[in-house]
């Protein structure tokens, strides 16, 4: 059994990066004279999107597209539990109904393993499919093949088939108020040591409340932001001998310091919140701190339409472990092709566009971060946009930079992982709402888990 680790993120170099690709008029200015887009015209394509800053960003570019092609696009966009329900049922029954859809490495281990994704690499090799300027190797490498698996439970990421494509990458930071921390005269926290001491302190001053998170019941409290504490504290899920960790010394001890911050900082109700709580919350000045939120969420924050704080914003790394050690999770969020789907080559030409160098830029120009292309975070739009957020100049891009070296998908692949984290959240969420005796909560989790490999 083999518990693998991909490094996803962009190198650090882009932080000083030169200009290198400009955005153009449009999403489609730079469209190959060579390229025939117009092959597919009369087409329909039906594409399935979680509500995002992704989808918001991309809205108003699917007009050009269709210009371009000739192919009309219908866009059904539902909150990411009502689409995935959605999805499952069009993809298990093998419908077709969908034919390009969001997803992620996570979810794809699912759909992959039942045959239900259509491989890529044939599209990507195919000269009459592909635009000359698609650029495959314009990708951070590391993120793209996330993507990639072989279909073998527990080894394989970033080999075999490629069965979706990146549209932006998600890791982990902390947000802060400097005015909160100044007039407080507290230090931004360096250690989760640190951050335990001065968590009753921090609704001291002019925020309401001291600390916000996601905190639900679902797989994405171990995989992500609570994840990336226990990542920080050494807990991995299985071990290199193939021994689940769900209740070793070391993810008792992250879950009681987690449950404590969360007591002690974070309103009632803090146990149910979800991404979009812990947005919302810290964009309406309410909270001193947000801890281990996305970094995806700075276009928000920054956003004087959309954010009490904008100019009270920065960032600064998550805490380090109790061992000094600096870990994050990683999430991709990509785009798949139904292997029922009955437009499968207009759906292509549909994922590329949308994929392409020109297009993403001008998605990140308007929400959707973070990059998933060299070539994004090398426009000259991007690089000064990102450089104004934060405290002072630069701290975001330094920030983010710091975590891209640390942060990694580190779980199985397996088909059942999502279930497996599940059934770990809710662990974490009985010792927080019931009181139960961490280490009991946990190793019954194990267990449960354990079930689950069989």
């Amino acid at each position: 059994m083999e518990s693998e680790s991909l490094q996803m993120l962009k190198p650090r170099s882009w932080v000083s990066a030169l200009a290198g690709v400009a955005l153009l008029g449009t999403a489609t200015a730079a469209v190959s004279q060579d390229f025939d887009w117009r092959q597919q015209e009369g087409s329909s394509v039906n594409v399935l999107l979680v509500s995002h800053s992704f989808v918001d960003a991309l809205k108003p570019l699917v007009p050009e597209f269709e210009e371009m092609t000739g192919i009309t696009v219908t866009l059904d966009v539902l909150a990411e539990q009502a689409a995935n329900e959605k999805l499952l049922a069009d993809l298990s029954s093998r419908a077709g109904n969908v034919d390009v859809f969001m997803t992620s490495p996570l979810s794809n281990w699912q759909y992959a393993t039942a045959n239900w994704l259509e491989p890529l690499d044939a599209y990507l090799d195919n000269a009459a499919l592909t635009s000359p300027d698609y650029n495959v190797g314009d990708f951070f490498q590391g993120v793209l093949n996330s993507n990639r698996w072989t279909r073998v439970p527990m080894q394989g990421i970033g080999e075999g088939p490629l069965w979706a494509l990146p549209i932006n990458t998600e890791s982990y930071l902390l947000a802060y108020r400097p005015s909160v921390f100044a007039e407080l005269g507290l230090e931004v926290p360096k250690t989760y040591e640190d951050l335990l001491a001065i968590a009753d302190q921090l609704d001291k001053g002019a925020a309401e409340f001291g600390l916000i998170t996601r905190f639900d019941k679902f797989w994405d409290l171990p995989y992500l932001t609570f994840g990336t504490m226990l990542q920080s504290y050494g807990v991995e899920m299985i071990d290199a001998d193939g021994n689940l960790q769900i209740c070793s010394d070391a993810s008792v001890r992250a879950t009681d310091d987690f449950v404590t911050l969360i007591k002690t900082a974070s309103p009632e109700g803090a146990g149910a919140f979800t991404w979009y709580e812990a947005l919302q919350g810290f964009a309406s000045g309410q909270y001193a701190l947000s801890l281990n939120e996305a970094d995806l969420f700075a276009p928000v924050y920054q956003d004087p339409s959309q954010s009490q704080i904008s100019d009270d914003v920065g960032y600064a790394p998550t805490p380090l472990g109790p061992d000094g050690t600096r870990k994050a999770g990683a999430w991709i969020w990509s785009m798949s092709i139904n292997a029922a789907s009955k437009n499968k080559e207009a759906a292509w030409l549909f994922l590329s566009w949308v994929t392409s160098s020109d297009t993403m830029i001008a998605t990140h120009l308007t929400g959707n971060m973070n990059p998933v292309r060299a070539s994004a975070w090398e426009s000259a739009e991007v690089v000064e946009m990102v450089n104004s957020w934060g405290e002072t100049p630069g701290q975001y891009s330094e920030v983010t930079a710091t975590m891209a070296e640390v942060a990694a998908v580190r779980f199985p692949p397996h088909p059942e992982l999502t279930r497996m984290l599940d059934r770990w959240a809710q662990a974490v969420q009985e010792v927080y709402f019931n009181g139960t005796d961490t280490r009991t909560a946990l190793c019954e989790a194990q267990d449960d888990v354990g079930k689950m490999f069989n």
